[in-house]
């Protein structure tokens, strides 16, 4: 009651017009030339915009992390959806009508400037990727212009599910590496179920608590900069929890012996 005393009236109104909305990995946000009524921003998951061409074939356009706006340009130009927007993991948004972003534009100006200058450094940065793809075909695989592209594809990546493909694959001390290189850049933590169960009890991974879970997962990921998710062998309860909450898989064999597809990727 006292928070709501403090907020100003305008707050109170976009509190009233802002909607939250959960969805599940593989649901469509949006589909190409679907009507633009509204912006989106990641609070926790991953988006991926595909392109559907004349000919049938769909064009990865770009991913969606965390913080992320998506769908502000074809508001912007009362523009149909230009593409479709998936949902490679569960995701978890804020959904803004167009009419409250033009009353923001009424009321406050500068908001709309903040948003050109992030939508003109995106932008920027696709094209700069483009030409460094273009020109990684001519130049050596370790290139400067190469690892330029490499990072700017993963730069928002928050969770990684690590899956090995054999059972004597040593997953624990991989992942432990992994999180210790992954320290330079952020705090990172590791999860496996027995840490998971440490933490909210030997029945987390139940389905009853599946809700909890999800929060508790969340705010990992608010907490972090990385979360390493540790599977099983096999596709548990918990590797398909880890699954669901990827940005991306980590496959992990060994290297003295031949390419093989483990059960997880086999189902």
């Amino acid at each position: 009651h006292c928070t709501a005393k403090r907020m100003s009236t305008f707050v109170r109104e976009i509190d009233f017009t802002v909607d939250w909305q959960m969805l599940e990995a593989g649901k469509a946000l949006f589909r190409q030339g679907d009507p633009s009524d509204s912006i989106f921003i990641v609070l926790t998951g991953r988006l991926r915009s595909v392109l559907n061409t004349v000919g049938g074939k769909k064009e990865l356009v770009g991913e969606f992390g965390r913080g992320e706006l998506v769908g502000i340009v074809e508001v912007l130009t009362q523009n149909e959806r230009a593409t479709t927007v998936l949902a490679i993991r569960d995701t978890e948004l804020t959904k803004i009508p167009s009419e409250l972003l033009n009353l923001i534009k009424l009321r406050y100006p500068q908001v709309v400037t903040r948003l050109i200058h992030l939508l003109g450094t995106r932008i920027l940065g696709n094209i700069q990727q483009k030409n460094t793809m273009s020109l990684s075909s001519v130049v050596p695989f370790r290139s400067d212009s190469y690892k330029k592209m490499e990072r700017s594809t993963v730069d928002n990546l928050a969770t990684i599910a690590i899956v090995p493909v054999t059972g004597d694959v040593p997953l624990t001390n991989f992942s432990l590496e992994l999180q210790h290189a992954l320290l330079g850049i952020g705090p990172t933590v590791r999860l496996t179920p027995d840490i998971v169960k440490a933490r909210l009890g030997t029945a987390a991974l139940e389905g009853v608590n599946e809700f909890r879970l999800f929060s508790w997962l969340s705010q990992q990921e608010d907490i972090h900069r990385m979360v390493l998710y540790q599977c099983d062998y096999q596709l548990t309860k918990w590797t398909k929890h880890c699954l669901r909450q990827a940005d991306c898989i980590l496959i992990v064999g060994l290297a003295d012996k031949e390419p093989t597809m483990g059960p997880i990727e086999k189902e």
